[in-house]
């Protein structure tokens, strides 16, 4: 692999506009990565299933880490150095986080121990699943078939982090909340940032060479990315804001929001 660059994105409101999912104003950028032969890693929480549909579209063929950092996927002989670790659905993973069904058993337990006002993904219609999303009905399927997170709804009227001793609770039994853009997600003992630093290493180990790393995001859920990765990226907003992460230092914030921003920051530091 001749170049040095590992490009590591989100996918909701950075690579994908967050209300359509449209890309189109990231294609020219994305094919300038592929035409230097720089890997394009998405980040995400969505699903294997939901990732799998996305690569298509957008003519990528390099690993990614799904729900949170919860496990990484590639494809059969991208890393001829890595063995072991098991497949699922003909893809080499490395799972980082929990079982779906463990999950589930623990998102229980926690509705009931603190009486929430909460609805999971696995609670909800697919109906349910489009209203909240905007996906279309095929799409909310993908997004349902989950392996290792729990997304839910919360009609509390406070932010979940701030109910006494929930996540003391959550952090006791070997779980993780998070707070994304649409939803909070139960998850493992993993994050992005974590899934990047050991794909980083894979990559090193199989081309025996300490590669740049960028990291671009839209949320506070990408923060453990950004924080593991040489150029972290916020992505501006439609509305101008831009999520604050303090703990990240040499950050670059785009002046675009969305995918146009993603085209930017990618010109603006691998070229044009």
């Amino acid at each position: 692999m001749k170049n040095n660059w590992l490009i590591f994105t989100d996918l909701d409101g950075t690579l994908l506009d967050f209300d359509t999912y449209d890309f189109s104003d990231a294609v020219p950028a994305l094919r300038l990565l592929k035409n230097k032969g720089i890997p394009v890693i998405p980040c995400t929480s969505k699903t294997f299933s939901e990732v799998l549909d996305l690569r298509k579209r957008l003519g990528i063929n390099d690993p990614f880490i799904v729900e949170n950092g919860s496990a990484i996927f590639f494809e059969r002989n991208y890393f001829k150095k890595v063995h072991g670790g098991g497949e699922i659905e003909g893809f080499p993973v490395i799972v980082l986080g929990k079982a779906r069904n463990e999950i589930l058993a623990f998102f229980k337990a926690l509705q009931a121990r603190f009486s929430l006002n909460i609805k999971g993904f696995s609670e909800m219609t697919i109906s349910e699943i489009q209203k909240h999303t905007g996906l279309k009905k095929a799409e909310a399927e993908l997004a349902q078939n989950r392996m290792f997170s729990e997304p839910m709804v919360s009609f509390e009227k406070n932010d979940l982090s701030e109910m006494d001793g929930l996540l003391d609770f959550i952090q006791e039994n070997g779980f993780r909340l998070l707070k994304g853009n649409r939803f909070y997600h139960l998850i493992g003992r993993c994050d992005k940032g974590l899934a990047t630093q050991k794909l980083v290493q894979l990559f090193e180990d199989e081309y025996g060479k300490t590669f740049k790393t960028m990291g671009l995001g839209d949320s506070k859920n990408d923060l453990e990315m950004l924080a593991a990765v040489h150029q972290p990226i916020i992505i501006r907003k439609k509305d101008g804001s831009f999520v604050h992460l303090n703990a990240i230092d040499n950050v670059y914030i785009t002046n675009e929001a969305g995918p146009a921003g993603w085209a930017e920051a990618i010109y603006k530091f691998v070229g044009k």
